[in-house]
């Protein structure tokens, strides 16, 4: 391990031992903002998706927003975390639930060989690089047959979204506070089979909270624009707002590749031998990327992905999209993720009732683009520059909106058949 290696993994262990940081991480936890609503509820939703069998550990338990909620669902719970400042505050929200609390590393668990039937890690993995060790250690205290949930940053993504191959070393030498553990289909699929574990399943979400695609209307990633954070700060107090985002975080993120969001949750099961069933995954994974990146996305061509028949998954969409506030926060978000391949989406295939409006954002879109790449260039060109100056002074940036107004025109002209 590299001495860089070493701090990065040091400094995320002690991070949240200090008890001022503790309280105010709980607070955050029960805001009601729209970000972390989201984010909880699609987080403790995927872990109790995939558990089998009643006993629970929580790996960095923190609060236990993910896994308290089990204990009245009929679960054995236990947990484990760095900071007893953190055990500390699990206790108290569990108000007297029967909860099993222990001091821990990540690498070293206070608990027997084969222990439990599941365990479940949020926002945990993400912070170290050691993936194999740290799997190592969390497979022994799990059963036969048992599980191992977590979530974790995607390389694929990054890499796609960047245009180029990035690597863990370039993220470590970001620094410790900056880092977050990415892994690939490829490195994922390594580390499975080096530790002896089956690929279940991994789902990609976070759409709404993070990545680095860009919509051509904007010029930062959308994520990061002021108009995308005014419109998440609706969902907690718009229901039918915050319905369509987790309709969108299960049934069209959550049954794509990896490259699609910045994070995914794993489902590894504690059965050896299954190298062919990760190559398996791996292959089918890949060939889904490789569609999402080079294809117009139809919804029949995604049916063995998706959890949804397609025709109910077009009447459910649908009905999202009858709300105007709605629409625009599915169209800006859906066709982010394609690098502004601005034909990718058939929305009228997606949505034939509101999918033709959509259909008609795009192409407007599109060609408004069209008309200002024009515009802003056309009297630079060799033959027209001199035309463009009057007594030595450029004039064409003063024409540049009458000129793309004409354009505009025409093309709305000509598109309506007129």
């Amino acid at each position: 391990m590299s001495n860089s290696e070493h701090d990065l993994i040091q400094w995320k262990t002690d991070a949240w031992k200090d008890r001022g940081m503790v309280s105010w991480y709980s607070q955050r936890m029960v805001e009601d903002s729209g970000p972390i609503k989201l984010k909880n509820a699609i987080e403790t939703e995927l872990c109790e998706r995939f558990l089998q069998g009643k006993s629970v550990l929580d790996v960095g338990i923190g609060t236990g927003r993910g896994s308290l909620p089990l204990i009245s669902k009929g679960y054995e719970l236990a947990g484990t975390d760095s900071s007893q400042a953190m055990l500390d505050e699990c206790r108290r929200l569990a108000g007297g639930a029967p909860i099993e609390l222990m001091v821990g590393d990540v690498q070293s668990l206070p608990f027997a060989d084969a222990r439990f039937d599941n365990l479940i890690s949020l926002n945990v993995m993400t912070h170290f690089p050691h993936v194999e060790r740290v799997l190592r250690e969390w497979k022994r205290v799990v059963k036969p047959n048992g599980r191992v949930v977590f979530d974790i940053y995607s390389l694929d993504h990054l890499s796609y979204a960047r245009g180029r191959n990035v690597t863990i070393e370039e993220l470590i030498a970001q620094g410790a506070s900056k880092f977050n553990m990415h892994v690939s289909r490829d490195s994922l699929r390594a580390i499975a089979d080096h530790v002896g574990m089956k690929i279940v399943a991994t789902v990609p979400y976070g759409s709404f909270l993070g990545g680095e695609y860009r919509h051509p209307a904007f010029s930062t990633t959308l994520q990061a624009s002021n108009w995308w954070t005014r419109q998440l700060s609706w969902l907690p107090a718009d229901d039918a707002l915050f319905d369509m985002a987790m309709f969108l975080e299960r049934e069209w993120f959550g049954c794509l590749s990896g490259i699609m969001t910045n994070r995914f949750m794993v489902v590894l099961e504690n059965t050896p031998g299954e190298q062919q069933n990760n190559q398996t995954w791996f292959e089918q994974d890949l060939q889904l990327g490789n569609y999402l990146e080079r294809s117009r996305v139809q919804l029949d061509d995604l049916a063995p992905w998706l959890n949804l028949p397609p025709q109910v998954w077009r009447e459910q969409f649908d009905g999202h999209l009858d709300r105007m506030r709605n629409r625009s926060l599915a169209y800006y978000l859906m066709s982010s993720f394609f690098l502004g391949r601005t034909d990718a989406l058939d929305w009228s295939d997606l949505a034939p009732r509101n999918g033709p409006k959509l259909q008609k954002w795009a192409q407007a879109e599109e060609m408004d683009r069209g008309a200002q790449s024009l515009t802003r260039t056309w009297h630079q060109e060799r033959s027209l520059a001199e035309l463009s100056r009057v007594n030595g002074v450029d004039i064409g940036d003063t024409l540049v909106y009458s000129l793309q107004k004409n354009i505009v025109q025409q093309l709305s002209q000509k598109n309506n058949g007129i």
